[in-house]
């Protein structure tokens, strides 16, 4: 059971995914059927993922614009060590993404299957556990919010899209390739955050499907309420571990891509403060997309934090829907014994998210990712009113010693 509207979202996710071949393999999807399985022709999809990888790679080259020489970059060395370390961060990602998808092809495939597999085992659970209605409400509420994301990133592309042809010094072929290059780029760190929020929204759907038929278990009357729980104890410990695996096998890709966002947060700050102290010429319109673009971007970061931490919490307060079982009048020994296994399987098995392992991202994380972007771009604040400073001491000094040798 989908959602029209949820199932229209994640077609546009997937297709985006399949264009910069950001899946291991293609999916065959019947929608008059219902049925979705894994594409026979693997092997070709992976050529065109290595060639998709190979011209990204290739197209960095023409990323690097002539501004850096005569444009809006030549007198800013801030702002040129920082264009060189957000295209090392592009070669970093594309490594990263394209060699997790070649050297782990066929764990992701196996992936695949296995989720293919756990939609088909637990899809009765829904069916049986889950009124209609609610799952539908739920399905459209997140197709809305998915609907929100894909705007705010497209938002931030069209802005950034008209702040990078405003910021050409010179409109000729080179530099028009150049922005293409770049917006390419764009395009492709788009689709792998796209892609992300789709697997968040899936399993953000998947853990409060478990919360709905908790709660309409709780509410019925029927006999043999032990072997319903003991399939909601199994489907929450399935979609943990999937949760985990996936987690686990785009670790690296994930990891690039928040370095990306961070690094991408910093630089249109530091060029928000080249605008307000009109270091960088622009008009009406590079003010009004020069806000927008600040607007998407932190929206954007806010509500990937939000949905992450969604995802985690809803896996983690499973144990909050048990509660009201205590309030029932008498339980059964079975019923009894179920609900103590799955409260200690809540209790061993908790979901957290890592990056490579180390930092874990939760509210106070994100607040700490937030303060860390404001930080960097202080400090480079102070660099840039150093050097705003250094030319008039300069010609103070040139000044001053002309006087003295005059009056010699």
């Amino acid at each position: 059971m989908l959602h029209a509207k949820l199932g229209r979202v994640l077609n546009v996710v997937y297709y985006h995914s399949v264009v910069f071949a950001l899946v291991s393999t293609t999916l065959r999807i019947r929608s008059h059927r219902k049925c979705i399985r894994l594409e026979k022709l693997s092997r070709t999809y992976a050529i065109y993922s290595f060639f998709v990888g190979i011209f990204l790679f290739l197209n960095l080259y023409y990323v690097v614009p002539r501004i850096v020489a005569d444009g809006y970059m030549k007198c800013n060395i801030v702002l040129q060590w920082n264009f060189f370390v957000m295209l090392l961060l592009r070669v970093l990602a594309i490594v990263g993404c394209y060699g997790t998808l070649w050297l782990k092809r066929h764990q992701i495939i196996k992936l695949y299957k296995n989720s293919l597999t756990y939609w088909k085992r637990f899809g009765h659970i829904m069916k049986a556990l889950v009124d209609r209605k609610e799952l539908l409400d739920l399905q459209a509420s997140l197709a809305r919010m998915m609907v929100r994301k894909i705007a705010l990133l497209y938002g931030a592309f069209l802005c950034s899209t008209v702040l990078q042809y405003q910021l050409l010094s010179v409109i000729n072929k080179q530099s028009l390739l150049a922005l293409s290059a770049r917006l390419t780029h764009f395009l492709h760190l788009l689709s792998v955050k796209m892609a992300f929020y789709g697997i968040l929204v899936l399993l953000q759907h998947q853990f409060f499907v478990i919360h709905l038929a908790i709660n309409n278990l709780h509410r019925r009357k029927a006999q043999k309420k032990w072997k319903s729980l003991r399939s909601v104890a199994s489907m929450h410990l399935q979609t943990l571990r999937l949760a985990r695996r996936i987690f686990g096998l785009y670790d690296i890709t994930s990891a690039t891509m928040f370095i990306n966002m961070f690094m991408t947060a910093i630089n249109i700050l530091y060029h928000a403060v080249q605008y307000s102290n009109s270091t960088i010429k622009s008009d009406g319109w590079g003010i009004l997309f020069g806000n927008g673009l600040i607007v998407f971007n932190f929206w954007g970061l806010l509500m990937l934090m939000e949905m992450l931490d969604n995802v985690v919490t809803s896996c983690n307060n499973a144990g909050q829907q048990l509660r009201q079982f205590s309030d029932l009048p008498k339980v059964g020994s079975k019923m009894q014994k179920e609900l103590d296994v799955f409260t200690m399987q809540l209790r061993r098995n908790r979901l957290f998210y890592k990056i490579c392992g180390i930092v874990e991202l939760d509210k106070p994380a994100c607040l700490s990712y937030i303060s860390s972007i404001l930080s960097n771009v202080m400090i480079l604040m102070q660099f840039d009113l150093r050097r705003q400073r250094q030319p008039n001491n300069d010609h103070q000094y040139f000044n001053h010693l002309f006087k003295n040798k005059t009056e010699m």
